[in-house]
């Protein structure tokens, strides 16, 4: 199985050739990383000022409430939810190369106890009183 997936052809898919006849890039996000979701961080938002309000949750209330968020929505309010998904992205960044620093140093590890591993006649030599 691991021979086919191996010769797979790479995906290809039609938005990626339309975006690019129009000079544009598509950013895919990681499947269930929410906190890498600007969308996420508005969807919050507009639940929150939602929460907020007193008033009672009839379809009306909910839609007018819906209305006066995404209108006091500004460009600013955006920019400030791309930057705290490019934060997030960076501290992502920074552990995956800690968690790849310490996996090197572990495997490093293991190479040099392989050497100095003792066989079954030494353990039995040191655990004889």
């Amino acid at each position: 199985m691991q021979l086919v997936f191996t010769h797979l052809p790479p995906k290809e898919f039609i938005v990626d050739k339309i975006a690019s006849k129009h000079n544009t890039e598509i950013v895919r996000i990681p499947v269930k990383h929410c906190v890498l979701n600007p969308i996420e961080l508005g969807w919050a938002g507009l639940k929150n000022y939602v929460r907020q309000q007193k008033v009672r949750f009839r379809l009306d209330d909910i839609e007018q409430l819906c209305n006066e968020w995404l209108a006091a929505c500004s460009p600013e309010h955006a920019s400030a939810y791309f930057a705290h998904i490019y934060k997030q992205e960076e501290i992502f960044k920074t552990a995956d190369k800690n968690v790849e620093e310490i996996e090197n140093d572990l495997t490093d590890s293991e190479d040099d106890v392989d050497d100095d591993t003792l066989n079954d006649n030494e353990v039995d030599d040191l655990t004889a009183f």
